[in-house]
């Protein structure tokens, strides 16, 4: 097997002797972590020391200590795991500031608590962040389900200072424990995951992605009346995943610890029909997600029956009765979106009446409508391309992304329908999906296949006239053309808000194409129909596009999406280049002078090309005065290996001379 993407299994079976292996997981207190006298760990001197990162020189910011520690307790009449975090970082720079504000999420099926932070200035003097300062941000509320993430910001930050945080997570989902990823947002001195499990336990474990002598440490524990097993591992001196270009999913980056429970003496698991031994291969995901999946069908049977029956009605193709109740499926019901699948979901009766669904509930409402109007669908789990890869070994339900509904063909292939893919027309392959790996429900069976490829059509069009003032602004009028997946998403941010939501979505991507830009006007075409071009007709004016000079003035010839530095860092690149959604940018600038003024010189064409992607450049003058500059930018899906680095960069600094000429 290949450690560099499968990672090492071990196996390690937790059942002690000093306690009795019971259904319980023994009665304890709820542990907390080891600290030091202030209730924080001690500050060494080595951290006040630290002024910069040896592997890192250019580091803005470096992360002394990151640890999760965690036990499984028993809390009231429910087993849950109780995990304290642990975050300390030193900034290095003024532009290390930036970590100064944390979000904390929201995760299913857990809770957080006791949030502490504080900053210790070079002097050593503490400044605490108020009790007061930490807030609950709700980021999305649809429908019943509230999504939100504690948000603050530490005070007093300056370069020298140390910022740290701790707080408490309780999960009840014991299935498989939260993945712990050893790599942060910057260079990482020390990363340390514990996870206590009690007697009678029993997890697999999986170390991705780790050095070969990062042995599994595991000792008994009696700690505060908890009893059983601690498995500990520490990664040291860990590059950053953040600032580079087209990196892989994070779960193909970065060094991952993950625990999934394949025994528990004598505790029955009624989804698998058996006792002791529960998650040891492919089958039993496939029987555990069935079952919970299938229950959830039974319970709205009849109310299913009959919206369906009126979805279809007066339709007699079966191919579009399968279009009718996709597009019901998609736009009746509020999508959640979650980053993991549990193998449950509400009942189709709860679904039904709350009008939302998560990232697996969208798939059993497909399959329920579609075995209503008497098809046979399968379901099944995908680890989508923007998520990772899947670990032939490790069976486990958090390799998986989301669920999608699949139709056998008369010539044995599936066609596969992904409900979460909204505005989407009949038959499109989200890029997310095309040859991603997932596992096929079959009741007591489980199949890993992997899906079909398809590389979907994705092209954009940009016909922009600009118009530069003398008093240094530009009036850009944009006609924009979107066809695949910017198509689709551009639908599924505009369809189902207001008019002034509407307006601050197109705010905010105009400053993402052109940065300081501000949204006149706009006009939108239809958002209805999915398997025709989306159209977006817009009006903006924006700075920094002309420098005035006397009767000069000068212009940038690119406007949209320019670079304005090279995205690829000059440091060595540690990932391979990944792009899994490719695109297709043609954009024409047509450059319209103040009344009394032509074009004169024009820049130089370029032709930029790397094994990832090219870009061809041109302008021309034109009979009426004006310029015209015609810009093409073509990345193919595929993914390429860190070595491509310099051709890649060279490439880049060509299309920085086009763009800022």
């Amino acid at each position: 097997m290949n450690r560099a993407t499968a990672g090492r299994l071990v196996g390690v079976m937790l059942c002690l002797s000093l306690v009795p292996c019971t259904a319980r997981a023994g009665r304890s207190k709820t542990p907390t972590a080891p600290t030091g006298a202030e209730g924080w760990p001690p500050i060494t001197q080595e951290e006040r020391d630290l002024k910069s990162v040896p592997q890192d020189p250019e580091a803005d910011a470096v992360i002394l200590r990151t640890e999760r520690v965690g036990r499984i307790v028993e809390e009231g009449d429910e087993t849950v795991n109780v995990l304290h975090y642990h975050w300390r970082l030193k900034v290095l720079t003024e532009r290390g500031k930036d970590y100064a504000e944390i979000h904390i999420p929201a995760a299913k099926g857990s809770r957080v608590s006791g949030i502490e932070a504080r900053t210790i200035r070079p002097d050593g003097s503490i400044v605490p962040v108020a009790p007061d300062q930490i807030f609950e941000k709700v980021v999305a509320k649809i429908g019943a389900v509230r999504q939100s993430e504690w948000v603050f910001s530490f005070p007093a930050v300056e370069v020298g200072a140390i910022l740290e945080y701790h707080y408490q997570r309780v999960s009840s989902y014991l299935v498989f424990l939260s993945p712990w990823f050893f790599q942060d947002e910057a260079f990482t001195l020390s990363s340390r995951v514990s996870q206590g499990v009690p007697g009678g336990m029993s997890y697999s474990i999986l170390c991705a992605l780790c050095p070969p002598d990062a042995n599994p440490a595991i000792s008994e524990s009696h700690e505060g009346g908890w009893r059983g097993q601690m498995y500990s591992v520490e990664l040291k001196n860990l590059p950053g995943y953040r600032g580079e270009f087209l990196m892989p999913p994070l779960r193909e980056a970065s060094p991952r610890l993950e625990m999934l429970l394949d025994g528990w003496k004598h505790v029955q698991m009624p989804a698998l029909g058996r006792q002791d031994r529960f998650f040891t291969d492919w089958n039993a995901v496939a029987q555990y997600a069935s079952y919970y999946y299938e229950n959830a069908i039974k319970d709205g049977r009849k109310e299913i029956s009959d919206l369906a029956a009126g979805w279809v009605q007066g339709v007699q193709n079966p191919q579009a009765k399968i279009a009718a109740v996709l597009r019901h499926v998609e736009d009746d019901f509020r999508y959640v979106s979650w980053p993991t699948v549990f193998g449950e979901s509400r009942s189709v009766t709860t679904i039904l009446k709350d009008k939302t669904a998560d990232n697996e509930e969208k798939a059993v409402l497909l399959v329920a409508a579609l075995r209503a109007i008497g098809l046979e669908p399968v379901l099944a789990l995908v680890s989508g391309r923007d998520y990772g890869s899947v670990n032939p070994k490790f069976f486990s339900l958090s390799q998986f992304s989301h669920t999608v509904a699949g139709l056998p063909r008369p010539d044995g292939t599936m066609e596969w329908l992904d409900p979460t893919e909204a505005c989407a027309p009949p038959g499109f392959v989200p890029w997310r999906d095309s040859g991603a790996q997932a596992l096929i429900l079959r009741g007591r069976q489980g199949e890993l296949v992997d899906l079909p490829a398809k590389n979907e059509l994705n092209t954009t069009r940009y016909r922009v006239t600009m118009r530069p003032r003398r008093d240094g602004k530009t009036e850009l009028d944009v006609a924009a053309e979107f066809q695949g997946e910017d198509a689709v998403d551009l639908r599924e941010l505009l369809r189902d808000v207001s008019e002034d939501e509407r307006r601050s979505a197109l705010q905010n991507w105009v400053q993402g194409e052109r940065p300081g830009a501000v949204l006149s006007s706009f006009t939108i075409g239809d958002l209805d129909h999915y398997d025709t071009p989306f159209t977006l007709d817009l009006k903006a004016e924006a700075p920094g596009l002309v420098t005035v000079a006397d009767e000069l003035l000068v212009t940038h010839a690119c406007v949209l999406g320019c670079y304005d530095t090279t995205p690829v860092p000059r440091a060595s690149r540690a990932h391979p280049f990944f792009v899994d959604r490719g695109w297709n940018v043609e954009t024409t600038v047509t450059v319209v002078p103040p009344a009394g003024m032509t074009a004169m010189t024009m820049p130089p064409p370029v032709v930029a090309k790397s094994a990832l992607a090219s870009l061809v450049f041109s302008c021309s003058s034109q009979g009426d005065g004006s310029a015209r500059c015609t810009r093409q930018w073509v990345a193919r899906r595929n993914r390429w290996p860190a070595g491509e680095v310099r051709n890649v960069r060279t490439m880049f600094d060509s299309i920085l001379k086009a763009d800022q000429s």
